[in-house]
């Protein structure tokens, strides 16, 4: 198993809030103009030394609104500056949650570098601009409770103007550290199956999961698949209902991806394990690796054989089946796609080893 960390910290982009605390932290020593400098100062130099795989788009937004808060009277002057600071970097939190999967959308396509790492950074902002926006949803809905309820606002002002604005965006950068730990602690668990080539090169990984192997149609996974033979038969099953292609359809009983680091003999040695624990592997044999791809499946399939003695086959509801018969029924859909192709190598295969036993 692979226990590379997926997502780095500099998937957290609500850290692009800090030149708000820190001037919000500020007007509690300074005046509200100076405290509008020290954050909007802070932005800036942020945003000159955030060289990394994700744009700060947040870091631009609030940076941006400390530059314009700067001009504005009302901010210089303000009594409640974290509150104002709130509401002014929560406008562009909110136009990125309107319209930034708009956005991510349109860029889609045709797909380059920039325009990935452009779509990659938008999906980030959103999360944390929609925690965001739901704090402040509802500091806004304790703002409208203290109005109409509650007397001696006067005495709350300190909790509500100053402490909550500031603990909204802590606690947002929290909430998003938070979220990919555990985020990465269960992809820890997570196998990883190579990405390769036509020539079986690895060229990547992807995690090992149904929804990735189901719609991931550009990537080519390797798969293992072994045939099992007894008395010049091969032993067949139907496929798992739970299989996202050729369900119910007669094939080897045996069929599995490679865990990332490990190569092709160790993953069949695996394979065959897993359905028979206590079963000798010294008949396993390698054969032939090819190419499959059509609408459903990109794979590069490696066929192995395992010869078996009829008393010791899989404990599993396939039965035994004879070249001939397997001959009559090509084509008539009882076989899965990947049998129907690998039907005349393993023929000769099997029809070999006998010649040789005979001999």
């Amino acid at each position: 198993m692979n226990h590379t960390q997926v997502l780095s910290p500099k998937f957290n982009l609500s850290l692009g809030f800090l030149p708000g605390i820190v001037a919000m932290i500020a007007g509690f020593f300074i005046k509200p103009d100076i405290a509008l400098y020290a954050g909007a100062g802070l932005g800036l130099l942020l945003c000159l030394f955030s060289h990394h795989q994700m744009l700060p788009l947040l870091l631009y937004g609030t940076t941006g609104t400390l530059l314009l808060a700067m001009w504005l009277p009302f901010f210089q002057s303000s009594d409640k500056l974290p509150l104002l600071i709130e509401g002014a970097i929560a406008c562009p939190s909110l136009l990125l949650l309107l319209f930034g999967e708009k956005w991510a959308n349109h860029l889609s396509h045709p797909s380059n570098e920039r325009r990935r790492k452009f779509i990659q950074s938008i999906e980030a902002a959103i999360v944390s601009a929609r925690i965001l926006m739901v704090l402040v949803f509802l500091h806004l809905i304790l703002l409208l409770a203290a109005h109409f309820f509650v007397s001696d606002i006067p005495r709350f002002h300190t909790f509500l103007f100053e402490t909550i604005p500031l603990g909204i965006f802590i606690t947002t950068i929290l909430l998003n550290q938070i979220g990919l730990y555990y985020f990465n602690k269960r992809l820890r668990r997570v196998s990883f199956v190579p990405v390769v080539n036509t020539l079986g090169h690895v060229i990547g990984k992807k995690p090992l999961l149904a929804t990735i192997l189901r719609s991931d149609k550009k990537a080519i996974f390797p798969v293992v698949r072994i045939a099992i033979t007894a008395y010049n038969m091969l032993y067949l099953l139907p496929r798992p209902q739970t299989c996202f292609c050729e369900k119910g359809k007669n094939d080897l009983p045996l069929e599995g991806y490679p865990v990332y680091g490990e190569n092709i003999e160790q993953a069949a040695k695996r394979i065959a394990r897993e359905l028979m624990p206590k079963i000798s592997l010294r008949n396993l044999r390698f054969h032939f690796r090819y190419y499959y791809r059509d609408h459903t499946a990109n794979r590069l399939v490696y066929l192995f054989s395992l010869e078996l003695d009829n008393s010791i086959l899989p404990p599993k509801e396939g039965k035994l089946w004879t070249l001939q018969q397997i001959k009559q029924d090509l084509g008539k859909q009882y076989f899965s796609k990947f049998l129907e192709y690998e039907y005349e190598p393993l023929r000769e295969i099997i029809c070999t080893r006998e010649k040789y036993k005979e001999s």
